[in-house]
This record gives structure tokens, C-alpha cells and sequence, in this order.
């Protein structure tokens, strides 16, 4: 680009934000500082739980950036902390709230991350424009002392776009925040420390951020090599690069570039070329005249009769997916084969100064350095997930109703040592592992690897439902005559996790979602998650849906003769609460027969009320399972609105009150807007279809 009375703007804008930092509002917000020790290394940084030696921290529910964020009134979509001891012993509701803020973007690849005693992340803005509106589609990024006792009263920069793509990383001690701005196609290098905003890359045609590691410096992009003849007219050749950058680079890191040709014939300006660095693959070809930016052409260096461009598909397990076309075959771009590169072989490479940018782009006859992965991207794509095992590249993609593990064989004529579907027939109604072809096919979104099992989701009820399957089998432990529950899909219990916002992570041994059922307002829910699938009859996964659907069960057997008991039970299920019900001075306890009243205390105390109706199954010696936080419950601080809203919510659609006697008979507004759940569910490849249950009047 040209340079233009733009960048002075730039530059006076800069300069005013710089002086109302130091002359505005500044300093801290503090708060007494939260006990207990706060050292101790740092696991899963960049998400929405993130683990710090004995703590565990979170973002406390969906929240919308339109919300209240006045500092200290903000508790759901604040940031908070639980000891792990607690978690184990089931204390969830021992959260202290750490920042008081909104921790909300509308980027949900990155959370928030920690490094030493701070917490960086971004927050709306809470700034007033003149006409006294909250200007909260800007975001600000703070951080905050990791025990609470202060907390930026400024930001370190705004931005004015709320899904702004951003990491926070930490390069030799210092922090620096990484952030694209789009509308300008620049990537950012802000300095914690120093406050100062780098450049590194203008004009980057696409960019990756580790996928994996989301505190990893390093930035893969491309750029298209511009001409010098018809400049400014004619924005580029046809051919890319492929360079990399760290968070840390500064303007000396540059390239020293001759641009004295690149000058606009009518303004006499020279070329603004803003690019920190280093090269990885240079696409030119033969036909292509030298230019400044082919930092590795010499003598005797072969090049592609027509050049490269490039498509970098996944920076993930260490290094880089990419496809290298042709530049001028239009016609078969996609087909490329994909390629990777380890982030180790190029550092190596590199700093003996043996790579060369151009040599290195592979070819399907010669790969060199780089892997040769797949002939296409139609399955290993950016959506798959890449990983090595015992020396081998593999590759896991999700089509139509099934998910496939690949075992990559660069020399097979289909680059496929291996192809094992490890699930198939996925459904939204019926058993994963059937061989049945009528249900509707579901696709599956694959999110990440835990162990030895594969997580994933599929469409559920009110969000998304998680599954999980051991993806470490043999091709015939897959085989449905050999199958055993541990190789085959399994949902977990009904759970809905909310859609559009972070998806489920595992953190010391706990599954954490955002709940999206009913009654839990898009908090943050916590499970113990079980180390295997199981069996019915030994403790994992597939038990404890076991229990979960004998519960659903003698619900569903309650609710077939006696629906006003049922749907008492299910109130139950949810709160534990029985004196609501059938204490004498309970407010709805007048309005049940005995019966009913029987039937639920029976459920309550897991006994057997009839031969139809036996709730003894739902406890052992070591205890009962016939409530919701025998499985998972919430772990942050919910706000008394939302309390009050669940309780209301859930007493108006699952209890009789004296209005509702004496209504007509029909459905009620709450059976309509909020019955949970509706509709048909899996369990464990089980379907579990609960219906709306009409409720009767007592005689």
C-alpha cells in the first residue's frame, strides 16, 4: 500500500489514547486479596477454564457483551477461581470471584490466559460516547493480579470490533497480545510491558494462530509478492510466500528491502511494505521476474516452471499443514496434496541457515523436509484433527454419518497406510453403533483428543451434545460383532452444551460446559469425568448413564398413570427439594393427592411405591443417584435474578398451585416455552424419548 495522511491519523490517534492512559482514570481497582497459594504451573491457558497449581479458573457463565460492567457488580461472565480440593469433595459452591468483570469476547478460539500472578483478557468497554451511550461493542484488554487485589482501571489498547481474533502470549518473560485487525488485513504485536503496538505483517492474505497451544508466539501467513512494473495499478503476481513471525519481533527484524523501484509515478511516494518475518516458502516461479521479496534466489536454485500459491490449511501438532498449487492451474486447485512441516525442522533449519525458501516447496515426487499427509484436503481439512503416534502421522475427519481414523502413508498410492471408521450410522435418534440406515444421519463436529478418547458433538435439544469415543482401536474392535462399549460412541447423559460460545473442556480430571438445559441460564456446569467408557456393570461413562436412565425411567413409569407426580418428580430431580411438596406447610403440598404425595416421597427416598413404580433401584450401599447433582451441578455464583427466575421458572412448569387447579384443562404457557427436555434424546445409544405430559386437574 501507499502511504497516505492514514497513518499520520494512526499516529495522532496513538498519541491521544497514549495521553488520556496517563491522564485519565488510571490506576487500579483493588480488593482484598483472595487467600490460599496462588503458585504453581499453568495448564489449558487460553480458554474459558484455565488451571493454575491448586486453583481452577473460569468464566462464569454466557453473558452478553451488552451486559453491565461496572466493576464489582458483575457476577455472571466474571472471572472466578475454585480450589481442586473442593471439587473433589463436591464443595462446587466454594467459587470466589476473582475479577468482577465482563471476561467476554466474541472470539471464542481464545479466553483468557495466565502468566506469573496476572490475568490477561478483554473485556467490553464500559466507556460512555457523548450521548451517553455504553460503547460496548469495543473491547479493552486488561489483566488483573491473579488473587484478586487489583485490577486495571485502563486497558493496554481498544479495539472497535468485539470478535476481534486475539492470543496472549508470553515470549522470554514478556507478555505481548496478539491481534488481527481484519478491516486492515494487519497483524498486531501489542508489548504489555513497554505499551508498545508493533505491526508485524500488512497485507497478510491468510493467517494461523496455533490451534493447539494457544499461548505459542509464532503466526503463520501469506502474502502475494507485488510487481514493480504498472505499480500501483497491478496489486500482485500471481504467486505467494509463506513467512512465519513471533510476538516478539520489532522493526529491526525486518528484511532490508530495495524498494527505490516500487514508486508511484504520479505521487513519487515509495511502496509502504510492512513485514517482520521470516520467509518459510517462496512460490516464484521460472517465468516470474526477481523481485526485493525473493530473499533466497540464486544461482542455481530450481524453480517451478509457473510458480506456487498457497492455501495453510491448520497450524497444529507442532507445525504446519499446508497445500502448495500451481499457480496458474486454477483448474485443479483443491486437488493439491497437503503437506506438513514441523515447527522443529524449520528452527533447526533455519538457524544453521541451510533452508531455502524456494528448494523447500514440495513436490509430489519430492517432499523434502516436509510430510506428505494426504492427496487432498476433502477430508483432511482444517476441520479434521492431526496428531502422530509411534512415528506415524494419523488424521481423524468427521463425513457424513461417520468419523474416520486415517494412518497416513505417504507412499501408498492413496497416501493411506490405514482408513478405519471408528463410528458409524451416527443418528440423533437412535443407537450410534446400529447398522440402520433409516434414521437421519447426523454430522459430527469433532472439538479435541483427552487421552485416549476422541470428543465430539452432535446436534442436541436446547445446544450441542457431547460424545466421546476410544479412538485407539484396532480396525476390528470396530467391527459390530466385536464391539464392546468401549469403542463405541457414547453420549454424555442428556447434557446439552451451549452452542456459539467455548466449547467443553477437561481440566484436572473434570468436564466443564456451559450448560444449556433449562433451569441452568447458560451457567457453568462441572462433572467428574469418567477415565473410561465401561460397561454397565464397572464403573465409567456408560455405568453412569446407566443410572441416569434407570432415574429417567421410573420417572417416565410415575408420569405414564400419575402425570402430576411425575412432573413433582422431576422438580425433585432438579432441586432436592421435597418439603415443597409434601411438607404439610409446603406451598403446593395441598394441591397433590395422597397418592401423589406417596409416590413422590417413594421417588425421593428411593423406595418402591408399586410393582410399576420401584425407585429402590436408583441407590446402592454407598448412596442414591436420583438428583441432577449426583451427575453435575453448577460451580460458579449465580446471581439472585437468575435464581429467582429458575425457581419461579421450574415451580410454574413442574408443580400444581392452587391457580392452576382451578384452571381450565389444557396445556399451561410454562409446558410450552420451557419443559426440559422436549423431544427425543440418546443416552448411551439408548433412545430416551420424553414427552410433554398433559396435567390434570385433581379430582
Amino acid at each position: 500500500m501507499r502511504k497516505t495522511g492514514k497513518k499520520i491519523f494512526a499516529a495522532i490517534l496513538a498519541l491521544m489514547l497514549a495521553l488520556a492512559l496517563f491522564a485519565g482514570c488510571g490506576g487500579s481497582f483493588t480488593s482484598d486479596p483472595l487467600g490460599g497459594d496462588i503458585s504453581g504451573e499453568v495448564t489449558s491457558n487460553g480458554g474459558f477454564v484455565v488451571q493454575k497449581g491448586n486453583y481452577i479458573y473460569f468464566i462464569n457463565g454466557v453473558e452478553s457483551y451488552t451486559a453491565d460492567n461496572t466493576y464489582g457488580d458483575v457476577v455472571k461472565g466474571s472471572l472466578q477461581r475454585i480450589h481442586k480440593d473442593d471439587l473433589e469433595k463436591g464443595d462446587f459452591d466454594k467459587s470466589e470471584t476473582v475479577v468482577p468483570l465482563l471476561v467476554v469476547s466474541q472470539d471464542y478460539t481464545s479466553g483468557f490466559y495466565i502468566y506469573g500472578d496476572r490475568i490477561y483478557y478483554a473485556t467490553p468497554t464500559s466507556t460512555k460516547n457523548k450521548d451517553g451511550d455504553v460503547e460496548n461493542s469495543y473491547l479493552d484488554f486488561k489483566s488483573s493480579a491473579l488473587d484478586g487485589s487489583s485490577t486495571m482501571k485502563d486497558y493496554y489498547f481498544r479495539v472497535d470490533d468485539n470478535a476481534t481474533v486475539f492470543r496472549y502470549v508470553e515470549e522470554e518473560g514478556t507478555v505481548y497480545c496478539l491481534y488481527v485487525d481484519s478491516s486492515e488485513t494487519e497483524i498486531h504485536s501489542y508489548n504489555t510491558a513497554t505499551g508498545k503496538d508493533t505491526v508485524l505483517v500488512k497485507d497478510y492474505s491468510e493467517y494461523l494462530f496455533d490451534s493447539d497451544d494457544l499461548g505459542n508466539p509464532t503466526v503463520y501467513y501469506t502474502m502475494a509478492v507485488q510487481r514493480n512494473y504498472g505499480y500501483p495499478d497491478t496489486a500482485a503476481e500471481l504467486y505467494q510466500q509463506v513467512y512465519k513471525v513471533n510476538a516478539s519481533a520489532t522493526e529491526e527484524d525486518a528484511y532490508d528491502l530495495d524498494l527505490s523501484d516500487y514508486v508511484d509515478k504520479d505521487t513519487g511516494e515509495e511502496m509502504e511494505y510492512i513485514n517482520l518475518g521470516r520467509i518459510v516458502y517462496d512460490g516464484i516461479g521460472s517465468l516470474d521476474q526477481p523481485t526485493p521479496f525473493n530473499h533466497d534466489l540464486a544461482d542455481g536454485v530450481t524453480r517451478s516452471s509457473l510458480g506456487f500459491t498457497y492455501d495453510l490449511v491448520k497450524y497444529s501438532n507442532g507445525g504446519l499443514y499446508f497445500t502448495p498449487s500451481l499457480a496458474l492451474a486454477s483448474d485443479v486447485s483443491g486437488t493439491s496434496s497437503l503437506y506438513y512441516l514441523s515447527d522443529a525442522t524449520l528452527s533447526e533449519k533455519m538457524t544453521a541457515g541451510s533452508w531455502n525458501s524456494i528448494s523447500a516447496n514440495p513436490t509430489d515426487s519430492n517432499a523434502g523436509d516436509n510430510v506428505k499427509i494426504a492427496l487432498g484436503t476433502d477430508e483432511a481439512s482444517d476441520s479434521a484433527l492431526f496428531y502422530t503416534a509411534d512415528g506415524s502421522h494419523y488424521y481423524i475427519y468427521a463425513s457424513g454419518s461417520e468419523i474416520v481414523r486415517v494412518k497416513v502413508d505417504s507412499s501408498a498410492a492413496d497416501g493411506k497406510a490405514e482408513s478405519v471408521s471408528i463410528a458409524k450410522n451416527l443418528t440423533s435418534s437412535s443407537d450410534s453403533s446400529s447398522d440402520s440406515s433409516s434414521e437421519e444421519t447426523t454430522s459430527a463436529t469433532l472439538l479435541f483428543r483427552d487421552g485416549d478418547y476422541l470428543y465430539f458433538s452432535m446436534t442436541g435439544t436446547n445446544g450441542n451434545a457431547l460424545y466421546r469415543v476410544n479412538y485407539t482401536g484396532t480396525a476390528d474392535q470396530y467391527k459390530n460383532l466385536n464391539m464392546t462399549d468401549e469403542y463405541r460412541p457414547v453420549q454424555y447423559l442428556a447434557v446439552d452444551y451451549s452452542s456459539g460460545w467455548y466449547t467443553p473442556e477437561i481440566v484436572n480430571g473434570y468436564l466443564f460446559f456451559a450448560n444449556a438445559e433449562s433451569y441452568a441460564e447458560d451457567y457453568i456446569y462441572a462433572m467428574k469425568n469418567p477415565e473410561i467408557n465401561g460397561t454397565e456393570e464397572e464403573d465409567g461413562l456408560v455405568a453412569l448413564n446407566k443410572k441416569y436412565q434407570d432415574v429417567m425411567d421410573v420417572i417416565d413409569a410415575i408420569s405414564e398413570n400419575y402425570s402430576d407426580a411425575g412432573n413433582a418428580a422431576k422438580y425433585y430431580f432438579y432441586t432436592q427439594d421435597l418439603e415443597t411438596i409434601t411438607d404439610a406447610d409446603g406451598k403446593h403440598a395441598a394441591e397433590y393427592t395422597e397418592d401423589d404425595l406417596a409416590i413422590v416421597q417413594a421417588f425421593a427416598e428411593c423406595t418402591q411405591y408399586s410393582n410399576s413404580i420401584d425407585a429402590s433401584i436408583l441407590k446402592d450401599d454407598s448412596g442414591a443417584w436420583n438428583y441432577q447433582s449426583y451427575y453435575y451441578k453448577v460451580i460458579g455464583k449465580v446471581t439472585s435474578d437468575d435464581a429467582d427466575s429458575i425457581a419461579d421458572t421450574m415451580e410454574g412448569a413442574l408443580l400444581l398451585s392452587e391457580e392452576e387447579e382451578n384452571a381450565s384443562d389444557g396445556w399451561t404457557w410454562q409446558w410450552a416455552a420451557i419443559f426440559v427436555p422436549v423431544g427425543v434424546v440418546v443416552v448411551a445409544g439408548v433412545v430416551v424419548t420424553i414427552i410433554l405430559v398433559k396435567k390434570k386437574r385433581r379430582k
